[in-house]
């Protein structure tokens, strides 16, 4: 598999940070921790006119804090932010509620620099099932639509809290590669948010990438986890899906509190029986529990005897060479 054209040393791709963004400490731990570029969540459950506000704010942060981060439209602008010693910022959404019931108004949020959507969170919307849902249903017509206008947009398509049927459909439907941007194998720790291996293998055929998550809630001893933890699931996944289509996720949750969670759950669905989301309002595991910790991610690797071009594959490289392969300049 080829490198990615634009060679970075000792790059750092978060595949997803939905952390709280108004927290100034966040940038400071990204640049602590070498991140070159991360996947910050704007939107989750938010509408049209909400996300938009999401946006517009980020546009006013890129303004304000120009010294610390930068907006990352392209490759060329990872580039730019590892130059310059500032952390990139890639604006992703985690659900395509903010299109609403028109796929067109994506034009709207690629052209302000939207790069990276989920179809579906957890539930089912207009587009596709979430992984929650209780029947494995496919994408809807509309669906199909909102695909092919992602394609279109050079938009990366997100797979991570879409559910089995609705994902194995949109692989075979897109035209460009796509992500999985935060998931571990379902039989490394059995769950929905997890994913099959017959899937991560469609995954791969198609020139995507899956991030190994290191939110506890999707590691074996959940709660309990440490570092190794997360390293034992980026070895599981390279298992499978091979050296060139393995990167990391964070999942990081920095900076929020517990009103956050409530207000995950509460467009959730939940039912009776339905576990509490978290024991503490920013789990992580222990050993990586901000942003600043990365490097310890790339030393752990090391320690397991994975070579420097491997690490480097992992720790960035597979992230900008989708990205490559999927953004329109």
């Amino acid at each position: 598999m080829s490198s990615p054209t634009v060679d970075l040393p000792h790059l750092v791709v978060d595949g997803c940070n939905p952390s709280n963004w108004d927290d100034p400490d966040i940038f400071t731990n990204l640049r602590k921790g070498g991140v070159t570029a991360t996947n910050a969540t704007v939107a989750i459950w938010e509408g049209f006119e909400d996300s938009a506000d999401e946006v517009s704010k980020w546009l006013k942060r890129f303004r304000q804090r120009s010294d610390e981060i930068v907006q990352i439209r392209t490759v060329e602008d990872i580039a730019e932010a590892h130059r310059s010693g500032r952390a990139g910022i890639i604006l992703g959404w985690q659900n395509l509620a903010p299109i609403e019931n028109d796929y067109e108004r994506l034009e709207i949020f690629a052209e302000v620099g939207v790069r990276i959507v989920q179809l579906a969170y957890n539930l089912r919307n207009l587009v596709a099932n979430g992984c929650y849902e209780r029947a494995d249903d496919g994408l809807s017509r509309f669906g199909v639509g909102t695909v092919h206008k992602l394609n279109e947009l050079g938009m990366l398509i997100d797979l991570s809290h879409v559910g089995d049927r609705s994902s194995m459909e949109t692989i075979e439907l897109s035209t460009s590669p796509v992500a999985v941007t935060h998931s571990n194998r379902r039989s490394f720790k059995d769950g929905a948010r997890n994913k099959p291996d017959d899937l991560i293998r469609a995954l791969v055929d198609n020139g995507g990438v899956i991030g190994a998550n290191a939110f506890p809630r999707f590691l074996p001893r959940e709660f309990d986890s440490t570092i190794e933890d997360f390293l034992d699931a980026i070895e599981n996944l390279v298992e499978l899906a091979g050296i060139d289509h393995v990167g990391i996720a964070s999942d990081f949750c920095e900076g929020h509190d517990m009103e956050y969670w409530h207000y995950l759950r509460r467009l959730h669905g939940k039912i009776p029986g339905d576990p509490p989301a978290v024991p503490r309002p920013d789990p992580a595991v222990s050993g990586l529990d901000t942003a600043s910790d990365m490097p310890a991610v790339a030393e752990g690797l090391r320690a397991r005897g994975f070579a420097d071009h491997e690490v480097r594959k992992i720790m960035g490289e597979n992230w900008i060479r989708l990205y490559e392969a999927v953004w329109i300049p």
